[in-house]
């Protein structure tokens, strides 16, 4: 049996945008460890940077100290929570996730809410591998919307699920994915998926000739747009040997 060896290396960015007084998406990136984090805050009087900081430190310890991934973001979604009912400006406080975690050889990935991850196979397709926790993709599930519609839906912003909502139960994405060829994968908050399509993104992928030329294309390509979100990526370059 051949063992393949993935090795990594990433490069991140996260912008408050044109519009936005200040950033409430929070990163994490250890290629050392292999752990990568995205998360996207809500709430007012500033919380949303609280919930997002929280989210991506304490899934990050979690992660380091053995914890599965699904259990790491439950762990934060309750201390979150918890922190949100003991202070009034914090009340309501919530956060996407998008984690990735490199452990024997394969990405283990997890989501809640709207931010998302791709797997782009070099030279060929870019993938969608998250499924959005929203209330316009509730919708195409039930056949009452196409996609196209939903990126002019009204309610295409509303999420279903979040870290730090006020329910018990919160169902988290998961997916494992084992590469058998170069490629990069690319967790982003919907500031970038907003006012970039799918297939816009992809183009930029197959145009880029480096890592560093992506990230600049993707940067460029959102400002060039009304950019009225906070935005941040990260991209994973994984090689097999």
């Amino acid at each position: 049996m051949v063992i393949c060896m993935i090795k990594v290396s990433s490069l991140s960015v996260s912008q408050r945008g044109k519009v936005r007084s200040h950033n409430e998406d929070a990163l994490y990136s250890d290629d050392q460890v292999g752990i990568w984090l995205v998360a996207d805050g809500m709430g007012g009087h500033s919380s949303g940077e609280v919930a997002s900081a929280i989210a991506t430190e304490e899934i990050y310890n979690s992660l380091k100290n053995g914890l599965k991934l699904d259990h790491a973001i439950i762990a934060a979604h309750q201390i979150i929570r918890t922190q949100g009912q003991q202070s009034l400006e914090q009340e309501g406080m919530g956060t996407t996730i998008v984690a990735v975690k490199l452990e024997d050889n394969e990405f283990h990935v997890a989501w809640v809410g709207d931010s998302r991850i791709y797997n782009y196979h070099l030279g060929r397709n870019l993938t969608q591998l998250s499924t959005d926790h929203s209330v316009v993709q509730d919708m195409i599930a039930r056949k009452e919307l196409t996609e196209s519609e939903a990126t002019t839906h009204k309610q295409r912003n509303l999420i279903t699920q979040s870290l730090g909502m006020h329910r018990d139960e919160l169902r988290v994405g998961q997916r494992t994915l084992r590469p058998t060829a170069n490629g990069q994968l690319f967790l982003c908050t919907d500031g970038i998926t907003d006012y970039l399509s799918t297939t816009s993104l992809h183009k930029l992928f197959d145009e880029a000739k480096s890592a560093e030329e992506l990230v600049i294309s993707v940067t460029d390509s959102v400002l060039n747009t009304e950019a009225g979100d906070n935005f941040s990526f990260i991209l994973i370059n994984y090689n097999v040997d």
